[in-house]
């Protein structure tokens, strides 16, 4: 920093990454784990995230729609 209060480039691209880098909202990482994490209690008791049940009930219909699909292709009606 200069007398006068200005900061140079480096010194303002270094603060801003310093300012991102501890916002959740603008870390891609930490917002899709708090978008996919449930609303209600995100951490269980072991520190651990919580998956949103919507998700997972999406997940297994989605995987059960798969196996009836591959059981039907390969000949399951025979």
């Amino acid at each position: 920093m200069d007398t006068h209060g200005h900061i140079s480039t480096e010194e303002a691209r270094e603060a801003l990454q310093q300012i991102y880098r501890n916002d959740s909202e603008s870390n891609l990482r930490t917002a899709l784990l708090e978008s996919f994490s449930d609303e209600l209690r995100p951490i269980d008791v072991r520190g651990r995230r919580r998956p949103n049940p919507t998700l997972v009930l999406c997940f297994v219909l989605l995987c059960a729609l798969a196996g009836v699909f591959v059981y039907f292709s390969v000949g399951g009606h025979r």
